[in-house]
């Protein structure tokens, strides 16, 4: 209901070179010229036409969207009256005589009504339950406060004296400065930062359509444009750390400005193919190696729908009814191990096929599933006409049971004014009853069976919105915290027990906290991650009760790393001192490294940080002696690794050793290793 602020220019509708100008929901503009009996512009699919009365004059305009097939009407001057979906659904718009838009009515026929200042702005939108929103402005004219129905405000400010219509931060309702953004001398962003300076990045732009981004921790990348038909876009990023494999991502266009090559990190290359609609119809991961693959889709002639998906292994196909409705996905399994054959794939199995059926509202009437056990489908059933008691109970269209195969019903009874569930019945009888807040938050929920007591669970929230505290029926709860960034912190129960969560600039937790009644700590992780958010290291430590004994492994420091299989001599001495950075690699395809630990310790763990392109199949023996060059298989992990998965391979602890040799196979990639740890 809310997606309708759109407008056509038709002021040079009339003009010996015609024209028509229209603006979109999201800001787009576009171009209407005659083209035969209908309107089109260069820069989208969309269609327009003109709509006449008997004697052929002019009624309005016809909007048509090439990718949903949803049809908008506007009167001559432009203002848009009506949104049809393809099933018929109509949302209408209403105005007064001021031309002001003041009601919008859902399908459902629930309205939301708005009301304007002196100044023609919007001053408040009413839901369809009552609830008002007001809306104030500065002596600008732009956005100053927004005010809920519960009474709680959201401020916006405008602080820069260069510019005074610019946003330069965000009060909450909670009363606290939630965001803050600064720009410079061309209105362009140079900062932008939530509360405590967390979440920053900077920015600053050179020549040729180049900007460097400075992230929350520090890191800087740089981020190139190409300028095609009025649009930038983005050709390539630098990486930010020196773990992320090639020293820069890029991306190339066809005249189109559609993407039709991508390098990753790591020199990973995906290509993509399109049709004259823009449409993709093959991606190639890995395009150029003999790991390639291939993903080709087939699209409907009429709906921006796929009709085939072929990808390795498997084809996955789409039927749609004609209002495009999806009607049947099928996906069956295929002998092209790598997409390259697309739809003419030979099959290899039984196809998986789910099924649904609609309403002539376009609502789902049925859903069969693929399992064959299940012969019947679950059936969906909908109001055909509003209740006719003052206030409605519930209006045409609201959904009113769910019946499943077995032919148990849950029925919706009950719906609030805004088309919120009340109330609902289940197969078994129990009674469940919903209540809201004025803002549409859930506050309660109470389960009745249908011979019993209520058990009611009550929710609780700050201004924000963020869920605060959850009660259960037997009186226990939890409560949650957050700072002043809305990022979770912590969340205690009323038995006394709790969990704080530490995190860093990019929100990363970084470290968990758990604490029993009595303030004692019971268990602590703690995380690690590089400049591109990727866990590193994860470290868990179990605090027992005093007097306990503890299995917690401790962690040994190496002596150093005595040998490797290197063939350039670069033994990774630094692999072992926890910064993640350093690391070898040869194209062999088995290598090792030998650590001596110092002495002989009972070891219980062996983590290893694994570099590895492309990803594939990898085994990992673990052998340890006493001696160098040890031959005593402790562990083997073998499976489908992937660059920067951190491996673990759990040992007994009953066997002492000094020396950890770790020798790897793997198939068709090379193998390296950043970080090396041992535990006792």
């Amino acid at each position: 209901m809310l997606d309708w602020q759109r407008r056509l220019d038709t002021s040079l509708a009339a003009e010996p070179t015609p024209e028509i100008t229209v603006q979109r929901e999201g800001g787009e503009i576009s171009t209407f010229t005659p083209n035969g009996t209908t309107w089109s512009a260069p820069n989208t699919q969309d269609t327009l036409q003109p709509t006449a009365d008997a004697n052929g004059n002019t009624t309005g305009w016809q909007y048509t969207v090439a990718d949903t097939g949803t049809v908008e009407r506007y009167d001559t001057s432009g203002k848009l009256q009506s949104v049809r979906d393809r099933n018929g659904r109509t949302t209408t718009l209403a105005y007064n005589a001021a031309n002001q838009l003041t009601t919008v009515t859902a399908p459902s026929g629930r309205s939301l009504s708005l009301a304007y200042n002196s100044q023609n702005r919007v001053a408040s939108v009413t839901a369809p339950d009552g609830a008002v929103t007001g809306y104030g402005y500065n002596s600008a004219g732009i956005l100053s406060t927004v005010t809920h129905p519960d009474g709680t405000t959201r401020q916006y400010l405008y602080e820069d004296g260069r510019f005074p219509t610019v946003l330069t931060g965000i009060v909450d309702e909670n009363g606290s400065r939630y965001a803050t953004y600064a720009y410079d001398d061309k209105i362009r962003t140079t900062s932008s930062a939530l509360a405590g300076g967390v979440n920053q990045y900077q920015f600053q732009y050179g020549d040729n359509y180049q900007t460097t981004v400075t992230d929350p921790t520090g890191k800087t990348s740089v981020y190139s444009f190409l300028k095609q038909n009025g649009v930038l876009l983005p050709t390539s990023i630098s990486a930010p750390c020196g773990l992320c494999g090639s020293t820069r991502k890029s991306s190339s266009y066809d005249a189109n400005n559609n993407l039709t090559q991508e390098i990753d990190y790591n020199g990973t290359v995906t290509t993509h193919a399109y049709d004259s609609e823009k449409r993709e119809i093959q991606r190639v991961d890995g395009a150029g190696t003999s790991s390639a693959r291939t993903t080709t889709t087939v699209w409907h002639k009429l709906w921006n729908l796929p009709t085939q998906i072929a990808s390795p292994t498997k084809l996955e196909t789409y039927s749609y009814d004609s209002n495009g409705n999806l009607t049947r996905y099928s996906e069956t399994p295929t002998a092209d191990s790598d997409g390259s054959q697309g739809i003419n794939a030979a099959t290899t199995g039984v196809a998986r096929t789910t099924n649904w059926t609609y309403t002539a509202d376009g609502q789902v009437a049925t859903h069969r599933g693929p399992r064959a056990n299940l012969s019947t489908a679950t059936t969906y059933v909908y109001r055909t006409a509003d209740d006719t008691a003052t206030p409605p109970q519930y209006r045409k269209g609201d959904l009113y049971q769910i019946i499943d195969p077995l032919g148990h019903a849950t029925t919706i009874n009950r719906y609030d004014a805004s088309g919120r569930p009340l109330q609902m019945t289940d197969a078994n009888g129990a009674v469940t009853a919903f209540t809201y807040s004025n803002r549409g938050w859930l506050i309660s929920q109470t389960i009745t069976p249908a011979s019993g007591t209520g058990q009611t669970t009550n929710y609780g929230y700050d201004a924000v919105g963020q869920l605060t505290k959850v009660t259960l029926p037997d009186g226990s709860s939890v409560s949650f915290s957050y700072d002043a960034a809305h990022r979770l912190t912590g969340a205690a129960d009323s038995q006394g027990n709790s969990i704080a969560y530490s995190l860093d600039a990019m929100g990363n937790r970084t470290q968990e906290q758990v604490t029993d009644p009595n303030g004692v700590l019971t268990r602590r992780v703690d995380r690690v991650f590089d400049s591109m958010n990727r866990p590193l290291r994860v470290t868990q430590q179990g605090v027992l009760p005093s007097g306990s004994t503890s299995d917690t492994p401790i962690k040994v420091v190496p002596a150093g790393i005595t040998a490797s299989s290197t063939y350039d001599n670069n033994v990774p001495a630094r692999a072992i001192d926890g910064d993640g950075s350093a690391w070898i690699a040869s194209g062999y395809a088995t290598q090792w490294i030998e650590v001596d630990l110092g002495a002989a310790v009972p070891l219980k763990k062996v983590r290893m940080l694994v570099s590895q392109s492309p990803a594939g199949q990898t085994t990992h023996v673990v052998t340890g002696g006493t001696s160098p060059a040890p031959t005593t298989v402790l562990q083997t992990l073998s499976g489908n690794t992937s660059d920067g998965q951190w491996l673990e391979a759990a040992l007994d602890g009953s066997v002492s050793v000094r020396y950890i040799r770790i020798t790897t196979t793997s198939s068709p990639s090379w193998v390296s290793w950043h970080e090396l740890e041992f535990y006792r």
